[in-house]
C-alpha cells in the first residue's frame, strides 16, 4: 500500500510549513491525479494512523481528485481517460501525451493558533 508513504511524505511536508509549535492542523486539501493509483479511503486511514498525538491530529483530509486527460499527438484531439488505456478516443492513435492526472500536490493547509500560545504572547511583557 503505497498510500502509507505518501501520507507520511504529506505530513512531513505539512510540519515543515507550521508557523508555530502551538499551531494546529484543521484541514489539508490536496489534488490527486488518477494515474496516481491512490485510494482516498485507505489515504485518509494512513493519515489519521500517522497524524496521532501530532499537530495534524483529527485534521480534516479534503481530497480531489484530478482526471487523467490526454493529447493526441496525431490527430490534436484532448480527452478525459476513464481507464489508464492509451488509445485516442478519436483517431485510436498510441500516441498520447499526459496534460493532467499524474498530479500529487498539497493545495492548501488550514491551521489554527492555540489559545495557550495566543496567552503566552501577551504575557511577554510583563
Amino acid at each position: 500500500m503505497h498510500e502509507m508513504s505518501i501520507a507520511m511524505d504529506v505530513l512531513k511536508i505539512v510540519e515543515e510549513h507550521l508557523p508555530s509549535h502551538g499551531a494546529r492542523v484543521k484541514k489539508i486539501s490536496l489534488k490527486v491525479g488518477k494515474l496516481t493509483a491512490v485510494i482516498p479511503d485507505s489515504f485518509k486511514f494512513c493519515m489519521e494512523a500517522i497524524t496521532k498525538d501530532t499537530a495534524a491530529e483529527g485534521a480534516e483530509i479534503a481530497i480531489e481528485e484530478v482526471p487523467l486527460r490526454v493529447e493526441c499527438e496525431d490527430c490534436g484531439a484532448e480527452s478525459e481517460l476513464l481507464e489508464p488505456l492509451f488509445i485516442c478516443p478519436k483517431c485510436e492513435s498510441l500516441k498520447l501525451r499526459v496534460i493532467s492526472g499524474r498530479d500529487l500536490l498539497i493545495e492548501s493547509i488550514e491551521i489554527e493558533e492555540s489559545d495557550m500560545e495566543e496567552l503566552g504572547h501577551g504575557d511577554q511583557g510583563r
